[in-house]
């Protein structure tokens, strides 16, 4: 029984924000029912396809959850999804502004007859606001954000976008950990909310540097270097990233690869003169990591004679069959071939469920249980094209 047992959610995403914030909510406990329309979710369709139009990246996102599909253009749909809604504690979407305001979905008149409900409404630029209308995925997200702009001038390279869609990523822990909060709320007091998650805030808000850029602090480390964790390539290939500030700390490593006699040239004397030469620092650095026979020899050599650590570049296949990975149990199995990462807790019944399935798999589960339909009922519903399956109508 996990922390949200007994919470139930409507979750009317898709892609990538919402349904991992839904996903959250289910790893901990919550039912969570999720709404597709007739062509469904489109991270179905992400390659490589498996079956019952599951794949690789929609398991991710959505396992755990029970699956539904309603035609929205059908007149008896809006009115059905509002009586979920009124048995439902939370409400999850991501469309446009004024989209569920369209069919009675929004929190006004949802509100009115549950007031304890939790409504959060996924964007990328908020609900209100010159901005409000516009179109956004992560990497509008990631351009608009300052994000690549900064990446581009701090290493010096190319603006590029990031290799994952981190805006949707940290968008979703927003919305997941807003939720939580209000749920508190509606405990406390009775009355839940509505949550305006916003992409372009959810990147401000998680970038360190934001109010050091703001300060001048651009100026002030020239370059910002002085924070910078150097990746080091050996002459045979392997890429060894140090974490630490080479230039702050610069005494320290100076001491570690047996040149103390550095601390005292006047090329390294101050911070800001240093970030001159880094370029030689990351080769003294480099000279002396390819001076060890692995990559255990030198960790250890490292973080014995100095405030740094270091870390291995692998990839996700080496760290999922890694003891450490086995040990966290960081992945965990589906009803399907795949594996998904995993959540788990200590002290608490927090875990992943990794049931899948096809569009509409759950339709007549949810509608009998939850609103007590009956099964002649929800073949008129069929009928009607309300309903919809991929195994059929």
């Amino acid at each position: 029984m996990g922390p949200l047992d007994g919470i139930r959610v409507l979750d009317f995403t898709r892609v990538v924000a919402g349904p991992l914030a839904t996903r959250i909510l289910a790893d901990q406990g919550a039912e969570v029912i999720k709404v597709e329309p007739p062509e469904g979710d489109l991270s179905r369709t992400f390659p490589p396809l498996l079956a019952n139009e599951i794949t690789p990246y929609f398991a991710q996102q959505n396992a755990g959850k029970q699956f539904c599909s309603f035609d929205l253009s059908q007149k008896r749909t809006p009115e059905l999804l509002r009586e979920l809604a009124q048995k439902c504690d939370i409400i999850v979407e991501n469309f446009r502004p004024g989209v569920m305001a369209k069919y009675g979905l929004d929190y006004e008149t949802l509100s009115e007859g549950n007031p304890r409900l939790v409504y959060c409404s996924i964007t990328g630029f908020g609900q209100t606001g010159p901005w409000a209308k516009r179109r956004a995925y992560a990497p509008i997200g990631h351009l608009e954000s300052g994000f690549v702009e900064y990446d581009r001038r701090k290493n010096e390279r190319l603006a590029r976008q990031p290799a994952s869609v981190l805006g949707d990523s940290v968008t979703a822990l927003s919305a997941a950990a807003s939720i939580n909060a209000l749920l508190v709320q509606a405990e406390r007091t009775g009355k839940g909310g509505y949550l305006d998650v916003c992409m372009i805030e959810s990147l401000v808000y998680i970038q360190e540097w934001v109010s050091t850029e703001l300060a001048g602090g651009w100026e002030i480390t020239n370059g910002g270097f002085c924070h910078e964790s150097p990746i080091l390539e050996l002459p045979d290939g392997q890429l060894w990233g140090v974490a630490g500030s080479p230039i702050a700390w610069f005494s320290d490593l100076a001491k570690a690869i047996g040149r103390p006699e550095l601390i005292n040239d006047p090329r390294f004397a101050e911070p800001v003169v240093r970030e001159q030469y880094k370029e030689e620092i990351i080769a003294m650095l480099t000279e002396w990591a390819s001076s060890f026979a692995n990559f255990d020899e030198f960790l250890t050599a490292l973080e014995s004679k100095s405030p740094f650590t270091a870390a291995q570049m692998i990839s996700i296949d080496d760290l999922a069959s890694s003891e450490w990975a086995g040990h966290r149990e960081l992945l965990v199995g589906t009803n399907t071939e795949l594996r998904i990462p995993a959540r788990n807790a200590q002290g608490v019944d927090i875990g992943t469920n990794g049931r899948l399935a096809h569009r509409g798999a759950d339709n007549e589960l949810v509608l009998s249980t939850v609103l007590g339909l009956t099964e002649s009922e929800i073949d008129l519903l069929k009928e009607a094209g309300v309903l919809l399956s991929a195994s059929g109508p």
